[in-house]
């Protein structure tokens, strides 16, 4: 679904797309021109049963993706992302740590790292996308 929107990014280094259930389906159906109600649900019918939902969103979080995303538009992650009352990152101290709806993660914006909110001392992954070069 991303290749031609990357900003930069090289596709291949997006390997969880492979695994999307959007993967063929017309780029325009997940960034039309103009997001409405019934785009977001086209795209919701997708993103709900998708097994790479929650990785979807941390990409279109961390690097401010417009479109449909993990199940969310444009004005949904941006709500997600202003959060006031944020924990830090249990690495690198940042309160740029958003909750992933859905889910029991956490996920900090700096560095990248995700972890179970229940237990922030335990770092699950950390997202490791480089520049295209």
């Amino acid at each position: 679904m991303i290749r031609g929107l990357t900003g930069g990014w090289a596709a291949s280094e997006v390997r969880w797309q492979d695994d999307a259930l959007c993967n063929g389906v017309p780029l325009e159906v997940f960034v039309p021109e103009k997001e409405d109600p019934e785009g977001l649900e086209e795209a919701r019918g997708y993103c709900n049963v998708c097994p790479v939902k929650a990785t979807c969103l941390r990409y279109a979080l961390t690097y401010g993706q417009r479109g449909y995303w993990g199940g969310t538009d444009t004005a949904e992650r941006r709500r997600l992302k202003a959060k006031k009352d944020r924990v830090k990152c249990p690495v690198c101290e940042s309160r740029r740590v958003v909750d992933m709806d859905g889910s029991d993660d956490a996920l900090c914006l700096a560095c990248g790292l995700s972890w179970l909110t229940a237990s922030a001392a335990q770092p699950r992954s950390r997202t490791s996308l480089r520049p295209a070069g």
